[in-house]
C-alpha cells in the first residue's frame, strides 16, 4: 500500500500561481477487531498497523500480558487487525466515561477520567544530559523523512540515554506513539529507563500513554498543556518542551536532566 501519493495543484508564490506536483501522506483507515468483535476504526498512515492495534489496545487497559495475545490477523488492502487475546478481556469498559480528546490526524483517541488516580507514579531512575537531548531531537527529525517529504504527519522515537531505539510516524501523534507502544509490547522491551520523544504538541492524553508504557520522561520540540503537566507531577514524571536551537524548557522533573 502506498505511503505518499502524488497530486497536482496550484501554488501561489512571489506574486505568481503555477501548476506544481506535490505530494500528500496517505490517511486511511483501520478497523480493529478484537476477539471477533468491531471495536474501533482509527485513521492512520497505513503502516506497521499490528504495532498501532497492539499499542491501542494495551493504552486502553484491554490487553496487559504478552503471553495471552495469541493471534494478530492483518488484512492491508482492505484495512482490518484482527486481535485474539485469552484472559480477562475488558472491552466494555473501553467506552464507559470517557471523553473524546484533542488527538489530530482525525484519529479516535479516549480519555478514562480515572486514569491519572488509577495509574502509578514513575519510581526509575532515567537520566539525561540536556545535551544528549538535542541530539536525540536533531536525530528524531533527521530521520523524519515522511515529515520531510509531505508535511502532515508526526514523529515519535523511544531512546535510551545515547541513542534513538525505536521511530514511528502517524498522521496522528497518539497512532505513532501507539506503535511505540505496541512494539515494545509486542518485543518484551523494558521502558522503565527509556525516554519517550514526539514531535507534537505534550497534551494531557500523550502523558497518559506515557505513563501506561511506564516511561518516566517526555521530550518534545513543542509545548504541554496546564492539565498534561498536573498528570505528570501527578504520576512523578519529567517533561521538557521547546527542545530546539540550544534551549529547552524543563517543567517537571528537574532532578533527571543533568547539566
Amino acid at each position: 500500500m502506498e505511503i505518499v501519493n502524488k497530486r497536482n495543484i496550484i501554488r501561489y508564490f512571489d506574486g505568481r500561481l503555477e501548476e506544481k506536483e506535490d505530494l500528500l501522506v496517505d490517511e486511511a483507515p483501520l478497523t480493529i477487531y478484537f476477539n471477533g468483535e468491531e471495536l474501533v476504526t482509527l485513521l492512520c498512515t497505513p503502516e506497521y498497523q499490528d504495532e498501532l492495534a497492539v499499542g491501542f489496545l494495551a493504552a486502553e487497559g484491554l490487553i496487559n500480558r504478552r503471553e495471552n495475545l495469541e493471534k494478530i490477523t492483518v488484512d492491508r488492502e482492505q484495512g482490518l487487525v484482527y486481535v485474539e487475546y485469552k484472559g480477562n478481556a475488558r472491552r466494555g469498559e473501553l467506552f464507559l466515561k470517557r471523553y473524546i480528546t484533542t488527538g489530530c490526524g482525525k484519529g479516535t483517541t479516549f480519555y478514562n477520567a480515572l486514569d491519572p488516580v488509577s495509574l502509578k507514579p514513575y519510581r526509575g531512575n532515567v537520566r539525561v544530559s540536556a545535551e544528549r537531548l538535542f541530539a536525540l531531537m536533531k536525530e528524531m527529525q533527521r530521520r523524519s523523512e515522511l515529515y520531510l517529504t509531505t508535511g502532515g504527519v508526526h514523529s515519535a522515537a523511544l531512546c535510551d540515554a545515547e541513542k534513538i531505539l525505536l521511530f514511528r510516524e502517524d498522521v496522528g501523534r497518539h497512532n505513532a506513539a501507539d506503535k511505540i507502544m505496541g512494539y515494545a509490547f509486542l518485543n518484551g522491551i523494558n521502558l522503565e529507563d527509556k525516554i519517550f520523544l514526539t514531535s507534537g504538541r505534550i497534551s494531557s492524553e500523550i502523558i497518559l500513554k506515557v505513563a501506561k508504557m511506564g516511561i518516566g520522561m517526555i521530550v518534545s520540540r513543542s509545548a504541554p498543556t496546564e492539565l498534561a503537566l498536573k498528570h505528570a507531577e501527578e504520576l512523578n514524571l519529567t517533561v521538557v518542551g521547546f527542545v530546539r536551537a540550544g534551549r529547552l524548557n524543563i517543567y517537571t522533573g528537574r532532578e533527571r536532566i543533568l547539566l
